[in-house]
C-alpha cells in the first residue's frame, strides 16, 4: 500500500516537472490570475474602487491569455523548424494583439464586452483544440474525449482535495480553538484552481507524436454514451414528434419553449456523435445513430426557426435570439455536413465554432449591429404610428399610445439603456437620460403589467470582510441571519428570532410572546439610502440600531440586496449578526 502511494506521489512530481516544462507561460499566467486575486481579497479594505476595477481587468487579459498561449504552443509543436526569431514574432503579435483588446475591448465591463470577451475566449480554446489535428484525418475523436476525460479527473481531485484540506482547518478551528480567517481557505481554493489544477491538466495533454487508439477510450464513457445517454435521446426525440403533432393538429403555439427544447437536445446530439464517432466502425447502434440523428433532427430544427421567426416578428433581434439562431444555423449545417458526406471529418466542428464566435461578436454583422439595429427599427416603428418624429426626432408627444405599446417603448429604452447606449437609439433628443423618460414620451416607463412607474434598481451591499467582527459588549445574545425566511431557536435559552419574507419582519420573541419587530426593508432602506452605490461599506455604514421599551438591538448587516423602485424597497437577501439588549433583566 506504501509503495503504491510513494508511486502515485512520484507519478504526481513527473507530471508536474513535465507540464511546467511544455506550458510554462500558460502555467505562469494562471499563478498571476491567482495571485491578484489573492492580493485584492487580502487588500480589500485598502483598494480603492479604481484598482478593483484594474484588477479585475488584469485578470481578464490574462484569462484570454491562457488559450492564446496554449495555441502558440501547439502550433510550435506543429512547426518544430520554426526559429527562435519566427517564434518571437509570434508572441510579439500575440502580446500586441491582447493590449489592443485590453486597450479597446475591455475599458467598459458592460455586458457587451462580457458577451465578447466569453465569444474571444471560446474561439482561442476551439483553436487550441484544433491545432495538433489540423491536418491529420484519424482519431481527432479520440483527443477531445481523452481531454475532456482528464479535465473531470482533474476537477474531481480538485474538490477532494479542496474538501480535505478545508477539512483540516476547521479541525484545527475546532479543536485547538485557533481562529482560521476566510482568507485561509480562499487561498487554499486559489492554489488548487489557479496552480494545482492547471499544471495537474496540462500534464496529461498528449504529445504531438503520440498515437491514440480505439482501445483507449474509457470504459466508463463507452457505457454511458452507448447504452443511456443515447437511448435517452431516442426516447426525447419521439416526445419531441409527438408533441409537435399535437401543435400542428391543434394549430395552437406554445410561447416562448419550442426553443430550448429543441436547442439543447440538438446540441447533446452532435456531442455525442462526436464522442461516438470512433465506435462506427466497431458498433452497429453507434454507426446507426451517427446515420439516422442528423435526419431526424432536422424537422425539429425547422419548427425551432418557425418558432423564433414569430418571436423576432413580434419582439425584433435581440442578442439572446441572435446567439439562438446562428447556434441553430450551425446545427443545420452540421447536420446536412453528416448527411452528404460518408467520411466527414469532425474537426470542421470546432473549426467553424471558433470562426462563428468570433464572427458574431466583430464587425457590422455582430450580435450588437444586429441587435441594435433591430430594436432601433422597432422602436422607430412604433413612433411613428403616432406622429411624434420631426426631422429624424421625437419632437411632441401624443396622448393615444396604447398600453401595449408603451410597454414596447419601455422594454427597447430599458434594453438599450442596459446592455448599449441610448445615444445609439437616433430618433431620441441629444443627450437623453432614461430620467428623462416622462418629459419627452408624455408618459412613465410601463412595467409589463401594466403598472406605472420607473423601472426597480437591483441593489447590493456588502461589509468589508476584515470588518465582520463586532464587539458583544454589554449585550446579552449574538444571532446569525444567514436568510430571509429563517427561525434561530436555542433551548437553553428563552429568546428566540424569526426572520420571515411572509410578513417581511425580523421578530424576538420571549417564551413563545412577540417583544420586538422590524421590518426587513426598513433595515435595507436605512442603508441603501446612505449608500447609493454597489461596493464594498465600511462596519459603520452597514449598522443599523434599533429599541423599543423592551430590547436594544443592533444589526451588523454583512450584506444585503434588493431592489429600489423609486424609494421603495423590496429585500432579496439578508445576512446579518443581530445582538440583542434586554431591558428588563
Amino acid at each position: 500500500m506504501l509503495e503504491k502511494i510513494i508511486s502515485f506521489c512520484q507519478g504526481l512530481v513527473a507530471k508536474f516537472i513535465a507540464s511546467s516544462k511544455r506550458f510554462p507561460v500558460t502555467i505562469l499566467l494562471s499563478t498571476a490570475i491567482a495571485v491578484i486575486l489573492g492580493v485584492e481579497q487580502h487588500m480589500l479594505s485598502a483598494l480603492t474602487e479604481e484598482n478593483r476595477n484594474l484588477l479585475q481587468h488584469l485578470c481578464m487579459i490574462l484569462g484570454l491569455a491562457i488559450p492564446v498561449s496554449l495555441s502558440i504552443k501547439v502550433f510550435f509543436e506543429r512547426r518544430p523548424s520554426l526559429t527562435n526569431r519566427e517564434k518571437c514574432m509570434i508572441y510579439g503579435i500575440a502580446i500586441g494583439g491582447l493590449w489592443l483588446y485590453y486597450a479597446f475591448l475591455l475599458a467598459d465591463l458592460q455586458i457587451t464586452a462580457w458577451i465578447r470577451y466569453t465569444a474571444v475566449t471560446i474561439s482561442f480554446y476551439c483553436m487550441f483544440l484544433l491545432i495538433p489535428y489540423f491536418y491529420k484525418k484519424d482519431n481527432y475523436e479520440l483527443y477531445i474525449v481523452h481531454l475532456v476525460t482528464r479535465f473531470f479527473v482533474t476537477y474531481l481531485y480538485s474538490v477532494i482535495l479542496y474538501a480535505g484540506l478545508a477539512a483540516i482547518l476547521e479541525m484545527i478551528h475546532v479543536l485547538f480553538l485557533i481562529t482560521v480567517s476566510f482568507e485561509a481557505y480562499f487561498d487554499i481554493g486559489l492554489l488548487i484552481t489557479g496552480i494545482f489544477a492547471p499544471v495537474f491538466f496540462l500534464g496529461d495533454i498528449p504529445k504531438q507524436d503520440k498515437e491514440l487508439s480505439i482501445s483507449s477510450y474509457p470504459k466508463v464513457l463507452k457505457v454511458l454514451l452507448l447504452y443511456i445517454i443515447m437511448p435517452l435521446i431516442v426516447a426525447y426525440s419521439t416526445t419531441l414528434y409527438i408533441y409537435f403533432a399535437k401543435i400542428l393538429i391543434q394549430m395552437e403555439w406554445p410561447a416562448g419553449i419550442v426553443t430550448n427544447l429543441v436547442i439543447w437536445y440538438s446540441l447533446l446530439g452532435v456531442t455525442v456523435m462526436f464522442a461516438i464517432f470512433p465506435m462506427c466502425h466497431t458498433s452497429s447502434w453507434a454507426n446507426k445513430f451517427i446515420k439516422v440523428f442528423p435526419i431526424v433532427v432536422l424537422p425539429l430544427l425547422a419548427m425551432m426557426f418557425l418558432s423564433l421567426g414569430m418571436r423576432v416578428n413580434a419582439y425584433g433581434i435581440t442578442e439572446n435570439r441572435y446567439f439562438v439562431f446562428l447556434t441553430g444555423l450551425w446545427l443545420v449545417s452540421s447536420m446536412i455536413y453528416f448527411i452528404t458526406h460518408k467520411t466527414p471529418r469532425n474537426i470542421v466542428l470546432p473549426i467553424s465554432l471558433a470562426i462563428l464566435s468570433l464572427l458574431s461578436v466583430m464587425g457590422p454583422w455582430s450580435c450588437f449591429s444586429v441587435s441594435t439595429t433591430s430594436q432601433s427599427m422597432r422602436l422607430e416603428k412604433i413612433i411613428s404610428k403616432y406622429d411624434m418624429i420631426e426631422n429624424g426626432k421625437i419632437s411632441k408627444m401624443n396622448p393615444e399610445i396604447t398600453v401595449d405599446d408603451k410597454k414596447e417603448i419601455t422594454n427597447i429604452l430599458y434594453y438599450f439603456n442596459s446592455y448599449h447606449k441610448l445615444d445609439e437609439v437616433k430618433i431620441l433628443p441629444q443627450n437623453f437620460k432614461i430620467g428623462e423618460f416622462k418629459t419627452v414620451f408624455g408618459f412613465s416607463p410601463t412595467d409589463n403589467n401594466g403598472l406605472n412607474g420607473n423601472a426597480a434598481k437591483y441593489f447590493n451591499h456588502v461589509m468589508q470582510e476584515q470588518e465582520k467582527v463586532a464587539s458583544i459588549n454589554g449585550f446579552d445574545y449574538l444571532f446569525e441571519l444567514s436568510t430571509i425566511n429563517s427561525q434561530i431557536e436555542k433551548p437553553e435559552i428563552p429568546i428566540s428570532v424569526v426572520c420571515t419574507g411572509k410578513d417581511s419582519e425580523v421578530k424576538i420573541l420571549e417564551n413563545g410572546q412577540v417583544i420586538y419587530a422590524k421590518k426587513i426593508n426598513d433595515i435595507a432602506q436605512k442603508i441603501h439610502t446612505a449608500n447609493q452605490t454597489n461596493s464594498v461599506k465600511k462596519t459603520e455604514d452597514m449598522m443599523v440600531t434599533d429599541e423599543n421599551e423592551n430590547v436594544k438591538v443592533i444589526y451588523f448587516v454583512k450584506s444585503i440586496s434588493g431592489t429600489d423602485d423609486e424609494g421603495v424597497i423590496n429585500t432579496q437577501s439578508l445576512d446579518c449578526s443581530l445582538l440583542v439588549k434586554m431591558k428588563n433583566h
